[in-house]
């Protein structure tokens, strides 16, 4: 699925301020998500990383050299690849918890990156919201254009590595079901 800028654009608009219920699509993927810190703290370190991302998917070429990482957390910098700077326990947690649901190793950076190249078809989701359904758990919307089966192991990375001990789905799910859970 190739990413449009204004689609991207729409994603980062939706990093910061909740969606309306006239722009969800009829189906949405949810990850059911238990973390190991506040729901609010995971969600700002999730939003932390991905607007930074989807920044460089809007204004850098994609072009097989290395993107600028300065807008990157320092802590999933440091997770995400070797780096002189330790990863905090929360982030090398996650990185292990990862590996022994995915039996995939830490990601690299700038490959973790490069999954937001608009002319891409790998990653399978765009971002629409996260809510919270319990004390220390969260639910992570995607739109994924109605495929139940979608390339997502960047985002399981991504939420891992900043808080969740486990991370199920993705499933689809109804509009309804978004709206509901998007209720103050």
């Amino acid at each position: 699925m190739m990413h449009e800028i204004e689609d991207i654009e729409q994603e980062r608009l939706r990093l910061s301020q909740r969606p309306s219920a006239q722009e969800v699509p009829p189906v949405v993927g949810v990850f059911d998500v238990r973390t190991i810190c506040p729901v609010a703290e995971f969600g700002d370190r999730v939003r932390s990383v991905l607007d930074p991302a989807l920044r460089l998917a809007v204004s850098q070429r994609f072009e097989g050299e290395d993107l600028p990482v300065d807008a990157i957390p320092g802590w999933f910098a440091a997770v995400a690849r070797e780096s002189v700077q330790p990863a905090p326990d929360f982030a090398v947690q996650g990185a292990e918890r990862y590996a022994a649901a995915i039996g995939r190793g830490a990601w690299d950076l700038q490959e973790w990156l490069y999954q937001f190249d608009p002319e891409s078809e790998f990653r399978g989701w765009a971002w629409w919201d996260l809510t919270q359904s319990g004390e220390r758990e969260a639910r992570v919307w995607v739109d994924t254009w109605g495929e139940s089966f979608f390339a997502c192991d960047e985002l399981r990375w991504l939420a891992h590595v900043s808080g969740a001990v486990e991370v199920n789905g993705p499933t689809l799910e109804r509009s309804e079901a978004w709206i509901a859970a998007a209720q103050p």
